[in-house]
Order: C-alpha cells, then sequence, then structure tokens
C-alpha cells in the first residue's frame, strides 16, 4: 500500500430524477436498473481518459485527474475536460432517447424516463490516492466537499456546478454563460459557485 497526495481534478456526474424513476418502475426495478446502468456506461464512455472512475456510487459517477509535473499538461487537461463538459447533457439526452426505443423499454419499463437529467459537479483541490492492490481510494477535505455540494440550493435539473477554484481552471471551448452562486454547510461553511444552466441556453 501506498499513498500520494496531489492536485487533483474531482468530478461528480449524478442522474437526478434516479428515485422517481425506480418507484415509477418497482414492478419492473430489474430492466429499470439496468437502465440507469447504460445511462452510467454512457457517461463514462463519453469522460474516457485523462479523467479515471474513482467509484460508482449509485446513481453517479465519481471521476478525478492527478496533476503530473508538467505545468502545460495540467492545462491541457483542464482544456480537454471543458470541452468534455459542455457535450454531456447531449450525450445523457441521447442516450436516454435511445434507451427509450430499445427492448429495455418494452411495456411499461420506462415510465418516467424522461424525468432523468444530469448535473455536474466539478472541484479542483489536493486529495490523497491510497492504493490497495488493484483499489484507489481518493480522501481528503476536497473529497469531502466535492460530495457535499451534490446537496445544494440549484433548483433546476440540469447543470454543471463549478467551485470557484474549478471555475478558474477549466478551459471551456466557447463562451458559456455563467451565474454565480454561494452554498453554505455547517462545517465547510461559505461555498462560492459558478453554474452552468444546459436548458437556458438552448
Amino acid at each position: 500500500m501506498y499513498t500520494n497526495q496531489s492536485k487533483v481534478i474531482l468530478l461528480i456526474a449524478d442522474i437526478s430524477g434516479y428515485t422517481n424513476f425506480m418507484l415509477a418502475n418497482r414492478k419492473t426495478i430489474s430492466k429499470s436498473h439496468k437502465i440507469i446502468i447504460e445511462l452510467i456506461k454512457a457517461i463514462i464512455e463519453h469522460i474516457e481518459l485523462p479523467l479515471e472512475v474513482a467509484k460508482i456510487e449509485g446513481d453517479a459517477v465519481f471521476l478525478f485527474a492527478l496533476k503530473g509535473e508538467s505545468e502545460e499538461e495540467w492545462k491541457m487537461l483542464c482544456r480537454k475536460i471543458g470541452e468534455k463538459l459542455v457535450t454531456f447533457f447531449d450525450i445523457f439526452t441521447q442516450k436516454v432517447n435511445e434507451l427509450r426505443s430499445s427492448v429495455l423499454c418494452d411495456g411499461n419499463v420506462c415510465i418516467a424516463i424522461e424525468t432523468l437529467k444530469l448535473k455536474v459537479i466539478v472541484h479542483t483541490g489536493y486529495a490523497e490516492l491510497v492504493c490497495i492492490g488493484t483499489f484507489k481510494e481518493l480522501s481528503g477535505i476536497d473529497v469531502i466537499l466535492v460530495h457535499r455540494l451534490l446537496k445544494n440550493s440549484v433548483k433546476e435539473k440540469e447543470y454543471i456546478l463549478m467551485t470557484e477554484s474549478a471555475a478558474t481552471e477549466i478551459m471551456f471551448p466557447k463562451i458559456i454563460c455563467i451565474e454565480t452562486g454561494l452554498e453554505k454547510y455547517d462545517d465547510i461553511g461559505e461555498v462560492k459557485t459558478f453554474i452552468y444552466y444546459h436548458k437556458k441556453l438552448q
């Protein structure tokens, strides 16, 4: 076992509407779960390298990328992730539509599938990577923070929420409209956020 602390990009892609979807399809729960798995696979296949999957967390995917020694490579990484982020929603919607017309949606299996949306939380900070055999675990205050931000005051169902550090470093391929926000947590305190609303930009 060894540990390594590095600067890191932390990203959580979370499927909102998951609970309502599963409850609406409780009679066909096995097929409904397969639909969620297919959506998670689509997220992972789209993001590809340089992000790695840290963990599948039910209806969410926790991903990360560590900074190496090169500052130029870090900038390229931030640019590449920015390119991926702006197309996340289209990929997700495309997969939902594909599943809607697939054999998995026979009968009443896909009740409320249109309510499934994607929200993405992005933060840059520092984390300790613990490797035990083939397993990798991230730990640290910034890992706690990115997970805490899943519970926020944003009312929309589709958005990218970035912390100030992430918004400063992630480079998008085009000008996008971003609104600022503020989240408050008893233990962490105030967190300034920068939010990209997908629907508002259609």
